[in-house]
């Protein structure tokens, strides 16, 4: 038998330091299937440990599986799959340093204080309720408070028993597209241009899905009633990516050929909170209740990072939903009962109405700047959402502003992001809510460079 060098790690007792090393050393590969170990006497004398200390290590490593112990043959190691070793992670690329891309609020607006304050109150209540199984639905606390917060800020018409909390939007969707197969349905349409993720979760589900396009007020009803879908997901507070608040007579249309073709609309109530020149519009749902699947978030008002997310659900689809959410909740009851707590105290009120300001300036800032700089911008008509639709005259324009905005370490999205394949309509779009308030202005004097420059290489 050769020397066995072993590592162990200070700071442990004998024994777990003989394990971790040896342990280790079969890992990482460098003790190899069939290697015969030294005896128990001799490594217990080469490193001065008992040999019942060494003779333990062995026992133990044979559990796990690590070694084998043959009779009159000694102990060798097990062949097991080495463990790969740190490797740089190229799976996504890393976040531009000037970072305007659409999607996502300005995390360092959290309300860190009232979070914690909800938080201690939550895990100090002597109750208990926060650390048993969870109800599939959602805790019954959050669920009575969104339904009453969902009624006073977006006319959502529904209670508690028609609330279901998920990890987000699209883990929401993925339910209801679930549920909707449990009912016989297994094709729905979507919007011309949407967040790719909500296509794939849809098709994941097994639901064929049909584009429909979307004019300027909203999806294009006379091609739904087209198609044989008899679902629909749509974004009628503010179109992503397009910035269309969907009119009330095209509403007053899609729920008309929901109640004609005995279908469902899936309502993404995409920052439905965020209007700037009066208050927000209702949902879609208060229209139909018993025709709308209403989904909403905390990713916008809060973070994206809690993944709290909510349905309204129609009582005949309750059952199915219900089927599909059982065996996978997961949202932490802890964080489901301090956003309770946030809505219960008026704190959550408070903090929309503080971004409301906030995101209503840099909107204006975003506009002004492009008017200043952008020969060929129109300002748009919408006045909702945390990102702007710039249009461009071509879709050479948006590679060309695309292009600029990598090579200066730039973050902008292109419609080009959002649609399936070309043709489509060109433009770009600015999130102005995802920068952190300190770094808003400089990279908002980059992104008008970016434009500015791309402008100039298509007039040369």
């Amino acid at each position: 038998m050769r020397e066995l060098q072993l590592d162990l790690p200070s700071g442990r007792g004998r024994r777990a330091a003989i394990e971790t090393a040896l342990r280790d050393a079969i890992r990482t590969g460098r003790l190899g299937g069939g290697t015969r170990l030294p005896s128990t006497r001799t490594l217990a004398s080469d490193l001065g440990v008992s040999r019942s200390t060494v003779v333990a290590v062995y026992e133990q490593l044979g559990a796990e599986g690590f070694v084998i112990g043959r009779h009159g043959s000694g102990t060798e190691v097990a062949t097991v799959a080495p463990v790969v070793g740190a490797e740089d992670d190229d799976l996504l690329e890393p976040s531009p340093t000037w970072d305007f891309r659409s999607g996502e609020p300005d995390a360092s607006a959290f309300p860190r204080r009232d979070w914690l304050r909800a938080i201690r109150q939550v895990v100090s209540d002597p109750s208990d309720r926060a650390l048993t199984y969870p109800d599939p639905r959602g805790h019954p606390e959050v669920r009575a408070a969104l339904a009453d917060h969902l009624a006073r800020t977006r006319s959502v018409g529904t209670t508690a028993a028609g609330i279901f909390v998920t990890g987000g939007f699209a883990a929401g969707l993925g339910f209801v597209a679930d549920a909707l197969r449990r009912t016989g349905i297994d094709h729905i349409a979507v919007e011309e241009a949407m967040l790719p993720m909500h296509r794939m979760v849809l098709r994941l589900a097994g639901l064929e899905v049909t584009v429909v396009p979307v004019d300027e007020e909203g999806i294009a009803v006379h091609a739904l009633a087209d198609s044989s879908a008899r679902a629909v997901l749509v974004t009628p507070a503010n179109h992503y990516p397009y910035g269309i608040t969907m009119t009330a007579g095209r509403r007053a249309d899609l729920v008309a050929w929901a109640d004609a073709a005995d279908g469902w609309i899936i309502e993404d109530d995409y920052d439905g909170e965020f209007r700037y020149d009066r208050r927000p519009i209702g949902a879609l749902q208060a229209l139909a209740p018993n025709r709308v699947v209403y989904g909403g978030t905390a990713s916008k008002t809060l973070g994206p990072g809690l993944r709290l997310g909510w349905l309204a659900v129609p009582k005949p689809l309750r059952q199915p939903l219900l089927a599909a959410v059982n065996l996978r909740a997961g949202v932490s009851v802890i964080d489901q009962l301090a956003l309770a707590d946030l809505i219960q105290s008026g704190r959550l009120d408070r903090h929309v109405r503080e971004m409301r300001r906030r995101y209503g300036r840099r909107r204006r800032a975003v506009v002004e700047a492009l008017g200043d700089t952008v020969p060929w911008f129109a300002p748009p008509a919408g006045l909702a959402g945390l990102h702007l639709c710039v249009p461009t005259p071509s879709l050479v324009l948006e590679e060309a502003i695309l292009a600029r905005a990598e090579a200066a370490d730039v973050g902008l999205l292109g419609l080009c992001n959002f649609h399936r394949a070309p043709p489509h309509r060109a433009g770009v779009t600015i999130g102005f809510s995802r920068p952190p308030a300190h770094a808003f202005d400089a990279g908002l004097e980059r992104v008008m460079a970016v434009f500015e420059a791309a402008t100039a290489d298509m007039a040369s």
